[in-house]
């Protein structure tokens, strides 16, 4: 069987080492995202001939994603199916997208029923709009950045060790003013932004800082996902400083993604609000994810 136990911070170079060559570009498959994560959910993962295995806990079911790695993917997912039955649990496979479901339909044909999950669908932006935020589209951003403007002296910067500790401050004070500890969503959220305070060296975040009048307004935290891709991991600011969350959203991707083809903005977690924020960004891709569960009577 698989020993699989809770992520380490010294896992990173060997996750990130088998991670980045697959060029996925779903959030699950980036270390950092797993790791910040990996309490709420239990993250659990076991490394083996040149596999990284990824299973975590959802409403008391476990969810295994498809194997990250580069071999034979079809054994990889029999290693899974059976260290499920061994352990009491029905084989369940969570974050499947279309790529993924092609080859387990290439291996398995007819085995599984799929379940598209809208919530956990991730948003991937071409790099090049939410840098420029050019075009008839985007003439509402524009227009909220223009008006951040005029609210008075703004500076930006990355996030240092002189600085992080005034974000950490600002993210305190934003929980406070939305009630993190009153709502399940918010205060799991702001657990994952703590580990990101805590490991952001460890885990080679990059992070940039708004200030308007010298005082810290916004923060944004993200990663290399792949090749192509950038993930941003977490964006604060005050809903009460208008055109901030516009501000922070486009200075972060001019300072941190120049070189890079799409932005991952991740999931709306099923919150209304965001889904309509994020939408309004246009995405390139909205990155379908699917469970999957054995039919009836099949086995692998």
């Amino acid at each position: 069987m698989l020993k699989f136990r809770e992520l380490q911070i010294e896992d990173k170079q060997l996750a990130d080492k088998i991670l980045y060559p697959l060029n996925y570009r779903l959030c699950e498959f980036c270390f950092g995202d797993l790791f910040l994560w990996r309490k709420i959910y239990n993250t659990e993962i076991a490394f083996e001939n040149d596999f990284m295995f990824i299973r975590y806990l959802s409403d008391d079911k476990r969810y295994y994603l498809f194997p990250a790695g580069s071999g034979d993917i079809k054994s990889a997912l029999r290693k899974i199916y059976r260290q499920a039955l061994e352990e009491g649990d029905e084989f369940r496979l969570a974050c499947i997208t279309p790529e993924m479901k092609e080859e387990i339909e290439e291996y398995f044909p007819g085995v599984f029923e799929y379940t598209p999950v809208r919530s956990s669908f991730d948003y991937i932006y071409n790099a090049s709009d939410l840098i420029t935020l050019a075009g008839r589209k985007f003439h509402s951003k524009r227009n909220h950045i223009s008006r951040f403007e005029k609210l008075g002296n703004w500076k930006y910067e990355d996030i240092t060790k002189d600085n992080i500790s005034l974000c950490e401050e600002m993210s305190d004070e934003w929980c406070k003013i939305n009630g993190c500890k009153n709502n399940v969503g918010l205060f799991n959220e702001s657990c994952a932004v703590k580990q990101a305070f805590k490991h952001f060296f460890d885990l080679g975040l990059s992070g940039g800082v708004l200030y308007l009048e010298g005082r810290v307004v916004a923060f944004s935290m993200g990663q290399k996902l792949c090749n192509d891709t950038y993930i941003v991991h977490i964006e604060k600011a005050f809903s009460d400083v208008e055109g901030a969350y516009t501000m922070i959203n486009r200075e972060f991707a001019a300072h941190n993604c120049q070189d890079f083809v799409y932005i991952n903005r991740e999931d709306d977690a099923g919150d209304e609000g965001l889904r309509k924020a994020k939408l309004s960004y246009h995405p390139a891709i909205l990155l379908e994810k699917n469970y999957a569960v054995l039919k009836d009577g099949a086995t692998l």
